[in-house]
C-alpha cells in the first residue's frame, strides 16, 4: 500500500476494507469529555463521589506521563523503506550521483558499488554503507543521502476530520500536522475522546490540551502505522473493561445509565475472577483524571443504592481477585484500554464521507 508525500489513499474501497480488518485485531479507547449536560442526581445516588482516592489519580497520571515519555524517547532516525526516493550525492562525481528509489525488495543499485540492503537504514547508516563501499574504489568519497520522498511508512487519520485518509509520514511529522493534513477537525470533533493507537496500543495523547490549550508537551512524533481516531461529539459512550465477560464500549442512550445496567451491557461480571468490591470509575482525561473506588458488593446485597450517574467517557474497570494494590491494579488497566474493538460508527463515518 503506497501513499504520495502528504495525499490520501487513492482507492477509498481499498481503505474501508483494510480499516474493518484493522479493527478486529486492534482496538483502543480515551476517556472522553463529557458532551451531554445531564440533570444532577439525587444526593443520595452520589455516595460514592466521597470515595475519590487522589493518591490514585498522582499514579495514574505519572504512569500515563511515564508511557508518553518513554515512546518520545524511544523515537529514533527514521528508517528508510521501500519506494522512498532519495537524492544521491557523490562531490565531484556527478556520474555517481543520481535520484533514485529504493526498489520494492529494499535494494539500491550504485554503480561501482552493486546492490545494497537499503530498507531499515537511517540516512546516516546508508550514508556511511555506501561511503565504506565507494572507498574500494575512489579516494576519500564525499557521500551525501538526501530523502526527497517518503513513501514507504504511512499513518491514518479516521473519524470527524475533514479529509479522512492514509498518510505518508516522516521523521518530523507530529500529532499537530498529522491532523492539520487530514484537514483539521470538524466542528463535531470530540478533542476529549480522541486517541491514538500504535501497534495496538493506546498512546494517551491528551488531544484537547494540545490543540484547545496549546500544551505542546502532547505533541508527539508519528510513527509508521499509526492511527488518529477523532470520534464525534454525539458518540456518548462507556468503556466496561476488566474481568467481565466482553469488555466492551457502551452507548450512552440516556441522560443516567447505573454502573450495573453498562456492566449488563457488557455481559456481566465474570463471577470467577471479578473482585467487586474496588471497582474503578475513572472520570475525565487519562493525563488529568479522578478516580473513584465502588464496592459494589454493598450495592448488591442492597446497602446503597447503584451509581446512577456515569457520564460519557468514563472508564469502569472490574479489577481480578487479589488486585487490591493500585499498581497492580494499573498493570492490568493500562493494556485493557487496547481490547475495546473501535465500533461500526467510526468505520461509517469514514466510509460516508
Amino acid at each position: 500500500m503506497q501513499a504520495a508525500k502528504g495525499g490520501t489513499l487513492t482507492n477509498p474501497r481499498a481503505l474501508t476494507l483494510w480499516v474493518l480488518l484493522l479493527v478486529v485485531v486492534l482496538s483502543g479507547c480515551q476517556s472522553a469529555q463529557s458532551t451531554q449536560s445531564p440533570a444532577e442526581p439525587d444526593a443520595g445516588d452520589q455516595w460514592w463521589d466521597a470515595d475519590s482516592s487522589p493518591a490514585d489519580e498522582q499514579a495514574l497520571r505519572e504512569r500515563v506521563r511515564g508511557m508518553v515519555d518513554d515512546i518520545r524517547q524511544r523515537r529514533g532516525d527514521y528508517q528508510l523503506g521501500p519506494e522512498d526516493k532519495l537524492r544521491l550525492t557523490v562531490w565531484n562525481r556527478p556520474d555517481l550521483s543520481k535520484d533514485t528509489r529504493i526498489r520494492p525488495d529494499g535494494k539500491l543499485f550504485v554503480m561501482h558499488v552493486g546492490t545494497v540492503d537499503a530498507a531499515g537504514l537511517t540516512v546516516g547508516e546508508l550514508q556511511k554503507l555506501l561511503t565504506e563501499k565507494l572507498s574500494e574504489v575512489l579516494r576519500n568519497p564525499q557521500v551525501d543521502v538526501e530523502i526527497l520522498e517518503y513513501a514507504s511508512k504511512v499513518y491514518y487519520v479516521m473519524g470527524q476530520v475533514n479529509k479522512p485518509g492514509m498518510y505518508a509520514v516522516t521523521a518530523t511529522t507530529n500529532v499537530l500536522e498529522g491532523v492539520a493534513v487530514s484537514g483539521g477537525p470538524t466542528e463535531k470533533a470530540n478533542l476529549g475522546g480522541a486517541y491514538l493507537i500504535r501497534h495496538g496500543n493506546v498512546v494517551p495523547i491528551d488531544f484537547y490540551a494540545l490543540f484547545q490549550q496549546g500544551d505542546v508537551s502532547q505533541n508527539i512524533f508519528l510513527a509508521d502505522g499509526d492511527i488518529i481516531y477523532l470520534p464525534s461529539m454525539d458518540d456518548a459512550k462507556i468503556y466496561v473493561l476488566g474481568e467481565v465477560n466482553q469488555a466492551r464500549a457502551v452507548p450512552l442512550r440516556k441522560a443516567r445509565l447505573t454502573l450495573g445496567e453498562a456492566i449488563a451491557e457488557a455481559g456481566d461480571f465474570n463471577e470467577t475472577t471479578a473482585y467487586k468490591r474496588a471497582i474503578k470509575i475513572i472520570r475525565g482525561n487519562l493525563a488529568n483524571p479522578r478516580v473513584y473506588t465502588v464496592n459494589y458488593d454493598e450495592v448488591l446485597r442492597g446497602m446503597k443504592p447503584d451509581v446512577a450517574f456515569l457520564q460519557s467517557g468514563d472508564i469502569v474497570f472490574v479489577p481480578a481477585a487479589g488486585l487490591t494494590k493500585w499498581d497492580r491494579v494499573l498493570s492490568q488497566l493500562l493494556p485493557n484500554l487496547s481490547r475495546i474493538v473501535v465500533d461500526a460508527a467510526s468505520v461509517n463515518s469514514l466510509m460516508d464521507r
